[in-house]
């Protein structure tokens, strides 16, 4: 990102949105289960679909991911429930096939709809810029 360039790009709000996602899969259940009252619905939701076999807990996040997490996730909320619900599925590295069989949808409509949502995220960064808890990339 130059000086004058002020809206991230896509590839740079899909990095932090899988970062918020391995963020959130590593936060103690204590602690992430209070905060979930504030963030999307399709946040709260992905706790149940916990279903990669662990057999040590992942190492905890640092205090700049978990602010980071609490940023990203807002953005969630300029994408309407459709577009949400297939960016955070790519942000926690469900792969397009198993999309398509759990929304029944072809894998370029849901790219589509991932494209859009991105979209959004990236208009509401261009109003608000990100704060400076993110790293901007060259």
């Amino acid at each position: 990102m130059t000086s004058t360039q002020i809206v991230p790009d896509p590839k740079w709000i899909k990095h932090y949105l899988r970062e918020a996602a391995d963020t959130l899969h590593r936060l103690p259940r204590a602690y992430a289960k209070p905060r979930l009252t504030g963030w999307p619905d399709v946040v709260q939701n992905s706790f149940a679909y916990d279903h990669t076999p662990r057999r040590t807990r992942p190492a905890s996040p640092s205090p700049a991911a978990i602010d980071r997490l609490d940023e990203s996730l807002g953005w969630m909320f300029v994408c309407n429930q459709e577009q949400r619900v297939v960016v955070w599925a790519r942000a926690c590295g469900i792969a397009w096939r198993r999309i398509e069989d759990m929304d029944g949808r072809s894998h370029m409509t849901l790219r589509q709809i991932e494209d859009r949502g991105v979209a959004a995220i990236r208009e509401r960064l261009r109003i608000t810029p990100p704060p400076r808890i993110f790293d901007l990339p060259d």
